[in-house]
């Protein structure tokens, strides 16, 4: 080996072993450049600020909260807005406010931790078939294949009908759901993530940790992952609104969580009857539903413009 060859390993082994101070100053200055980036799209910035509030609103509900959202109080049926109940009450007697800020906090969680399963399943799944191809790349795409031909809709009747046989009850259902809705989304990561992986691995950098003998598991994990995360954070931040429409509609079909939960797609189907008559009662969980969803496509589209560089707005 050659005195270059040998002071070129020298330094990529530096670099890999840089301490901690240094990770943190390139740790600062990639926020510090994803904030300017941020400011730059005016979308992203109206969405990042949806999303502050809403998260906000979520942490902060068992302060923020005025009244038991599954307390019953017939003398208080279908009140008006009042200083006592902010949003007034449903046919049950039930602080609206209340129950569109659990519901909220339960709608969200669900989101998150569904979205997030997805991820965890899919991108290992999609990044080792695409790095490694042949017969095994072949076998994980076609089942991947069967996954995307079965409706979405009939595996989240199927989970909801499980836990029904099973007479689960409260978070039990919760977990259902976002076991159902992850593995719902895991084949959308799967080939988008061994797209991306395909591509990547051809690149130079991939060649040159082969030829310092890196494993292959490192190279696809530590190397390539970083630099095909990008994509995946947009589709999971979109999906987000997408799988609260999804847990809306089941509620709102009655096929979520059982009554009391609050739930602002039970709420929204229990206020049908009273929509001439108190037509705010079906207003605040559907704006509720409309806000959350908007905010993450805003903020997700923002994404886009900001992490794609073949845009022409970048």
């Amino acid at each position: 080996m050659s005195e270059l060859q040998a002071g070129k390993l020298v330094s990529l082994d530096v670099a890999r072993a840089a301490p901690a101070p240094r990770r943190l100053k390139r740790l600062a200055t990639a926020l510090s450049n994803a904030w300017y980036e941020l400011r730059k799209s005016r979308t992203a910035s109206i969405g990042a600020v949806m999303l502050v509030l809403l998260f906000g609103a979520c942490i902060a509900t068992p302060w923020i909260a005025t009244h038991d959202p599954i307390k019953q109080s017939y003398r208080e049926r279908l009140k008006p807005p009042s200083e006592k109940h902010l949003l007034g009450t449903d046919r049950l007697g039930r602080d609206i406010y209340s129950r569109l800020l659990w519901g909220g906090r339960r709608l969200v969680t669900i989101a998150v931790l569904a979205v997030c399963l997805g991820l965890a399943i899919g991108i290992p799944y999609g990044v080792l078939s695409g790095y490694f191809g042949g017969p095994a790349d072949t076998v994980a795409m076609r089942i991947v294949d069967g996954f995307l031909a079965f409706p979405g809709l009939l595996l989240y009747l199927l989970f909801v009908t499980l836990a029904q046989a099973w007479k689960l009850e409260g978070v039990y259902v919760d977990i259902v759901l976002v076991a159902a809705l992850g593995i719902a989304f895991f084949p959308e990561v799967a080939r988008l993530s061994r797209g991306s992986m395909l591509a990547e691995k051809q690149k130079e950098y991939v060649e040159a940790s082969r030829a310092m003998g890196d494993d292959s598991l490192s190279i696809a994990l530590r190397q390539i992952l970083p630099n095909i995360v990008s994509p995946l954070i947009v589709t999971a931040t979109v999906r987000l609104g997408f799988v609260i429409l999804i847990v809306a509609a089941l509620s709102f079909l009655g096929l979520g969580t059982p009554p009391p939960t609050p739930d602002w797609g039970s709420d929204l189907s229990a206020a049908r009857d009273y929509m001439e008559t108190h037509p705010l009662m079906a207003a605040f969980p559907g704006l509720a539903i409309c806000y959350t969803v908007l905010a993450f496509n805003l903020f997700g589209d923002g994404l886009r413009d900001i992490l794609d560089p073949r845009l022409a707005e970048r």
